[in-house]
C-alpha cells in the first residue's frame, strides 16, 4: 500500500472536505435566520469518520473504507420559534467558530504530514 494513499491520508481529506460542507451549512442556516419556516441543517460525519477507522480490516481496506465515507447534511425539525424557523445565531455562531478552528487544525495536520513524508523521502536517498 502507497503511504500517500493510506487510511490517515484518506482520514485528514475527509475531515476537512466536512468541514468545509459545514462551514457552507452554517452560512446557509444564518443566511435563512429570519426566514419563516426555515429548518436549519447539520452535517454528520464523525460518527461514520470513526467507524470505518475502527474496522479490523486490513490497511489498503481501511484507507478504502475512509475514502468512501461522506459527511451528511441533515435537517433538524426541532422549532422553537412561532414562525417555524429554528435558527438559533448565538448557536450557529459558536458553531462557526468550533468549525473555523477544527479546519484549521486539520489543514496543519495536513502540512505537517506532508512535511514528514518529504523528510523521510529526503533522509531516505542519503
Amino acid at each position: 500500500m502507497s503511504i500517500l494513499r493510506d487510511a490517515t491520508g484518506a482520514a485528514l481529506e475527509r475531515a476537512l472536505d466536512a468541514a468545509a460542507l459545514r462551514q457552507r451549512v452554517i452560512a446557509q442556516n444564518l443566511a435563512n435566520i429570519d426566514t419563516p419556516g426555515y429548518r436549519r441543517s447539520v452535517v454528520r460525519f464523525t460518527e461514520a469518520l470513526a467507524d470505518a477507522l475502527s474496522t479490523h480490516d486490513d490497511p489498503e481496506a481501511r484507507a478504502r473504507r475512509v475514502r468512501e465515507t461522506v459527511p451528511r447534511v441533515e435537517r433538524v425539525e426541532t422549532s422553537l420559534r412561532a414562525d417555524g424557523n429554528n435558527v438559533e445565531i448565538d448557536l450557529e455562531a459558536a458553531l462557526l467558530a468550533e468549525n473555523s478552528i477544527h479546519y484549521d487544525a486539520v489543514a496543519r495536520m495536513m502540512t505537517a504530514r506532508g512535511r514528514l513524508l518529504r523528510t523521510a523521502v529526503n533522509e531516505g536517498r542519503r
